[in-house]
C-alpha cells in the first residue's frame, strides 16, 4: 500500500507551524546571549521598546513574577538499578536566563512586535551586561584540574556518575584472558538538523491557552507546558499541525514554547514565533557526545570473555527532558548485544560543558553501545587473525537459546542473529569481494569492507491509545457513504501513520483505505497518548488500533443480530459486512453504524493497549567502500541491511525507515560533526556551510533484505524499526573505511571521517 500523505506535500498542501497564523497575531524574537558563560547582569529593553510597532520586552523577571517555572529535569527521579557512584547534580534551565548564562545563544529575553522584522530589529537593540566567565566548551577543558566550575553544586563539572555489571568478575576475566584489546572511541557530538526549523504559536482567549507547535508528542508538551505554567493541564490545548521530521529532539520543550505561551496572556493577543536556522545549530538539543573507553577480554578460541566501557558524556549546560535517565536506561543494558558475553561492567559519568543540552536522538545509546562493541570486535579480528564473520559467528547467541538473559539486564526475544548474518553476506557477496578489491586497487583506489551484527531496545512510553468511530455519512440505512474514523495517541512526524493505520482497520474492517480517516495531535480530541519516539507506533499504537478494530466489530454485532433478525451467535463478520453465517443475508458495518447513531449510541470504541516491556529488534548491516588515498575521499559503493523488525506491515514504509536511518548513522560517521571551540564555547559548525550533512550523492542504492521473527507481546507481531538502521550504521561505516586503510597502517579514526581527517591519518602512517 502506497502512502496516502505524500500527495499533499509534495503539492505544497503541507501545513506546519509556519503555515500557520492567527487573527491579530503578533511576532516574536529571541534575544540570546553571545557568551558561552557570563553572569547575567542588567538589561535595558529601552531602545527596543523606543522602535515603532514593539509591544513588549520580557525577561525572567517578568516570568517569575507570574510564578513560571524552570523547565522541569527529572534529575530527582531514581536512576535505574545500579551503583549511583556519584549522584545527580540537578540543572534546571530557567525559560530565560537568570543569574548566569551558561552556553551560547541561551535565551535571555523575548521581544514581541507588531511584525517579525520589527522584532528581529528590536532584539538587537535590547542592552544587555554580560560579565563573562571562562568557557568550558569541551570535555577535556571541563575535567581539567583548574576548570572553573558551571554549576557550584558541581566544582569538578562532574554531574552524575553511574555503573553496572559485576566489577570483581570481569576484571577476573581480563586477569585469565588469552588476549585483551582496547580502544579509546570518540563518538562526535550531532544535531537532528530537522528539515522543518522549531516554531510555535500560542493563544490565549477565554482563560484558555491553545498551542501550535511541531513536536512528538501533543501530551508531553501540554504535560511539561502546564507544569511550567502552574496551570491545569485542561486549560491548555496542544495542536500538533504536520512536523518536519522529530527523531527524538522534537520530544520535549523548549524554552521559547513557555515564552510564547506568556507572552500570548500578557498581551491578550496570540504570539507567534519561528526559528532560524541559526538558531537552531545553537539551541536545538544535541546528541551523542561521548569519550569512550573500552576494552575486551577473549580466550584463546576468541571467545569474549568480559568486556569493561566507561564512557565520558559530556551533556551541555543543563539537563532536559530527563536525560541522565534515558541514556542509562537505553545503553546500560545493550552493552553486551547480541554476543555470549557473560560477564561486564558498564560506567557512564556526566560532565557539564557550556554547550547547548543533550536529550534523546534517534538510536539513543544503542548507537554508542553498539559502536564500542564492533569497534572491538573488529579490532580483535585484526590482533587475532580470526575471520571477522568467524569471530562473530562463535559469539552471537543462536535463535535456539532464546529467549535470552543479558547479563547486562536485557531479556532478548527471539532473534535470528545467525540467519541474519547469512542473508547479508549473501546479498553483498561477501565472497566476490577479492575480485572487486582489485579493481579498485587497478584505479588506484582503497577498499574495505565491513559486517555489524547487532540488537536494539525499543519501547518508550508502554501504552497507547486509539479511539475509533464508525460514522454513517451517508442518507439512509445502508449506506456506503461512511467513515471510519481513527483518533490514535501515536504522532506522527513524516513516518506515515495514516497510510500504515489505514492498512490495518482496512484489513480487519473490510473497508476501503479511502474510507478511514487518521487523526493526531489534538490533546482536545484525543484524552492521552504516547506519541512517538521509541521506535513504538506499530508495536504499541498498531496494537490498540488492531484490538480496536476487533472490538469495534464486536460491539457492532448484537446490532447487526437485529436487522438481520437471527441470533448474534449466529452473525459473521467478512469484508466489511456482518453476515449470517451459512445465509446469503448481510448488512453492512456502515449500516449498521447508521442503526446505532439512531438509536443514540454512535458506533464507537475506545481503546487502551500496552506492553510489558522493551522489545528487541535486530539485524545485520554490510557496506564496501573506496577512500581515494590522495584526497582522503570516501565512497559508499554498496550498502546492505537485514533487519529483523518483527512482522513486517508495510515493506514500503519500513524500507523507507532503514534507508532515512542508515542515510543519518552514515551522516554521522563520515561528515556531521558539532564542534565547540576550546576555551570560548563558541558553537563553529553553526551553518550548513560547516555542518554537512549527507547529500543523495553521498549513499549508494541500499539492498533491503528482512529476516522477520515476530514479537510475542502485540498482536502483529511487531518488534520496532525507527531507530535499528541508525544504532548501526555509524560501526559499519567506520569499520569498512578501517578495513580499506589497513595495509596502510591505519589502525584507528573517530568521527568523522571527513576527507581530511582520512588524508590526515594517511599522511600520519607514511611518515
Amino acid at each position: 500500500m502506497p502512502r496516502v500523505e505524500d500527495r499533499a506535500f509534495l503539492t505544497g498542501a503541507g501545513r506546519f507551524t509556519a503555515d500557520l497564523s492567527l487573527p491579530g497575531q503578533a511576532h516574536a524574537a529571541v534575544v540570546r546571549s553571545p557568551h558561552a558563560h557570563a553572569v547575567l547582569g542588567g538589561i535595558d529593553p529601552g531602545g527596543a521598546l523606543a522602535l515603532p510597532g514593539v509591544l513588549a520586552v520580557y525577561t525572567a523577571a517578568d516570568l517569575r513574577a507570574a510564578g513560571v517555572r524552570a523547565l522541569p529535569t527529572g534529575a530527582h527521579e531514581p536512576l535505574p538499578a545500579g551503583e549511583v557512584l556519584r549522584p545527580i547534580v540537578d540543572a534546571p534551565q530557567y525559560p530565560l536566563a537568570e543569574g548566569r548564562v551558561r552556553f551560547a545563544g541561551e535565551a535571555v529575553a523575548f521581544v514581541v512586535a507588531e511584525t517579525e522584522a520589527a522584532a528581529v530589529e528590536a532584539a538587537e537593540l535590547v542592552a544587555v551586561d554580560y560579565d563573562p566567565l571562562p568557557a568550558l566548551g569541551t570535555a577535556e577543558d571541563a575535567l581539567a584540574a583548574d576548570a572553573a566550575a558551571i554549576w557550584d553544586e558541581a566544582p569538578d563539572n562532574r554531574s552524575v556518575v553511574w555503573a553496572a555489571g559485576d566489577a570483581a568478575a570481569t576484571e577476573a576475566a581480563f586477569a585469565a584472558a588469552h588476549r585483551i584489546v582496547a580502544q579509546d572511541i570518540a563518538f562526535a557530538r550531532s544535531t537532528a538538523a530537522f528539515m522543518e526549523p522549531r516554531g510555535a504559536l500560542a493563544d490565549y482567549t477565554d482563560g484558555r491557552f491553545t498551542f501550535y507547535a511541531g513536536c512528538q508528542s501533543g501530551h508531553v508538551l501540554r504535560a511539561i507546558i502546564a507544569d511550567c505554567l502552574g496551570i491545569d493541564r485542561a486549560d491548555l490545548r496542544v495542536i500538533v499541525p504536520d512536523t518536519g521530521g522529530g527523531f527524538g529532539a522534537r520530544n520535549l520543550v523548549y524554552p521559547e514554547f513557555v515564552a510564547a505561551l506568556f507572552a500570548a496572556r500578557a498581551l491578550g493577543r496570540p504570539v507567534r514565533w519561528i526559528a532560524g536556522r541559526s538558531e537552531a545549530f545553537l539551541t536545538d538539543t544535541q546528541s551523542r557526545s561521548q569519550n569512550l573507553h573500552a576494552r575486551m577480554a577473549l580466550d584463546a578460541d576468541g571467545r569474549i570473555a568480559a568486556i569493561d566501557v566507561k564512557a565520558d558524556w559530556w551533556h551541555g549546560a543543563y539537563w532536559v527532558n530527563r536525560a541522565p535517565h534515558i541514556i542509562v536506561t537505553w545503553m546500560a543494558p545493550m552493552i553486551c548485544g547480541p554476543y555470549r558475553i557473560p560477564v561486564h561492567r558498564f560506567e557512564i559519568g556526566g560532565v557539564f560543558t557550556n554547550t547547548a543540552p543533550i536529550a534523546a536522538y534517534r538510536g539513543i545509546a544503542r548507537a554508542e553501545a553498539t559502536l564500542v562493541l564492533e569497534r572491538l570486535i573488529d579490532r580483535a579480528a585484526r590482533e587475532t587473525g580470526i575471520d571477522r564473520v568467524e569471530l562473530r559467528r562463535r559469539n552471537l547467541i543462536p535463535l535456539a537459546d532464546m529467549p535470552w538473559e543479558s547479563p547486562a539486564g536485557a531479556r532478548y526475544q527471539r532473534n535470528d542473529f545467525f540467519g541474519s548474518l547469512d542473508a547479508g553476506l549473501a546479498a553483498i557477496d561477501w565472497d566476490g569481494f577479492a575480485a572487486r578489491r582489485a579493481a579498485s586497487a587497478a584505479r588506484g583506489l582503497r577498499r574495505g569492507r565491513a559486517v555489524t551484527t547487532y540488537i536494539e531496545n525499543a519501547g518508550g512510553a508502554l501504552v497507547e491509545y486509539a479511539d475509533l468511530r464508525v460514522e454513517a455519512e451517508g442518507p439512509g440505512v445502508g449506506s456506503e457513504d461512511g467513515r471510519v474514523r481513527a483518533l490514535v495517541g501515536s504522532q506522527d512526524c513524516g513516518m506515515g501513520h495514516a497510510t500504515v493505520f489505514g492498512q490495518i482497520l482496512a484489513g480487519l474492517l473490510g473497508v476501503a483505505p479511502d474510507r478511514i480517516v487518521v487523526e493526531d495531535g489534538d490533546t482536545d480530541r484525543i484524552p492521552q497518548g504516547g506519541g512517538s519516539h521509541g521506535s513504538r507506533t506499530m508495536r504499541i499504537g498498531g496494537g490498540a488500533v488492531h484490538n480496536g478494530a476487533l472490538s469495534l466489530i464486536e460491539a457492532g454485532r448484537p446490532l447487526a443480530a437485529d436487522l438481520l433478525e437471527a441470533a448474534a451467535a449466529d452473525i459473521g463478520f467478512d469484508a466489511g459486512a456482518y453476515r449470517v453465517r451459512g445465509t446469503d443475508r448481510a448488512v453492512s458495518l456502515f449500516a449498521v453504524a447508521a442503526e446505532a447513531d439512531r438509536r443514540g449510541a454512535p458506533l464507537r470504541i475506545e481503546e487502551r493497549f500496552e506492553v510489558p516491556g522493551m522489545s528487541y529488534p535486530s539485524g545485520c548491516h554490510l557496506c564496501e567502500v573506496e577512500v581515494d588515498p590522495e584526497t582522503g575521499r570516501v565512497r559508499i559503493d554498496r550498502y546492505v541491511v537485514v533487519s529483523d523488525p518483527g512482522r513486517v506491515i508495510n515493506p514500503l514504509l519500513a524500507a523507507g525507515q532503514l534507508h532515512g536511518g542508515i542515510a543519518m548513522g552514515v551522516g554521522h560517521a563520515l561528515t556531521e560533526n558539532t564542534v565547540y571551540e576550546a576555551g570560548t564555547g563558541q558553537l563553529l559548525s553553526g551553518s550548513f556551510m560547516d555542518f554537512c550533512l549527507p547529500r543523495a550523492d553521498d549513499m549508494p542504492p541500499v539492498d533491503t533484505v528482512f529476516n522477520p521473527v515476530e514479537g510475542d507481546d502485540n498482536p502483529l507481531g511487531v518488534k520496532g524499526i525507527g531507530e535499528g538502521p541508525t544504532t548501526a550504521s555509524p560501526p559499519t561505516a567506520i569499520n569498512a573505511v578501517l578495513d580499506a586503510l589497513a595495509e596502510d597502517g591505519v589502525t584507528t579514526l573517530d568521527m568523522p571521517l571527513t576527507p581530511h581527517a582520512v588524508w590526515r591519518a594517511l599522511e600520519g602512517a607514511r611518515t
